[in-house]
């Protein structure tokens, strides 16, 4: 018996913008894989996972402009990260097709955190906002 087959993957395209998308992200979340992540050097960094839900409840991709503000224990602002997924490269590059989530880290904190605030806000292409859950991150490593 012989079989021969060939194989080939779809050619990644990205999403497409559309007024009228069925399985646009309804909802979003900070994902639990979220932490606050400490190098060799002792230097503290935020590693989000931002998942985004369609009105069934999947996990889906979005087109539109990704925030996501990175907050001390005392309130203040750290970091703000703005991602334009209107970019189907953009969007590729950030999309874990393992997590289904968007990873984003963040490398401006200071030194001494360990505590952090992380919340999300997704502005679709037709400019419907939607606002995430507000986790809180701690550092467990104590270099």
């Amino acid at each position: 018996m012989f079989f021969s087959g060939c194989t080939s993957s779809p050619k990644q395209i990205g999403p497409k913008r559309v007024t009228q998308w069925a399985y646009a992200p309804n909802t979003i979340h900070v994902h639990p894989l979220s932490r606050i992540r400490v190098s060799e050097e002792g230097a503290p960094s935020v590693v989000a996972h931002i998942s985004m839900l369609d009105g069934d409840g999947f996990a889906c991709r979005g087109v539109g402009v990704l925030t996501v503000r990175i907050g001390a224990a005392n309130g203040d602002v750290l970091d703000i990260e703005v991602i334009n997924l209107q970019d189907a490269e953009v969007n590729r590059s950030y999309f874990d097709a393992v997590t289904r989530t968007y990873q984003i880290e963040s490398y401006s904190l200071p030194q001494s955190t360990s505590r952090v605030t992380l919340s999300a806000t997704f502005l679709s292409a037709e400019k419907r906002s939607i606002q995430s859950n507000t986790s809180t991150l701690i550092n467990h490593d104590t270099n």
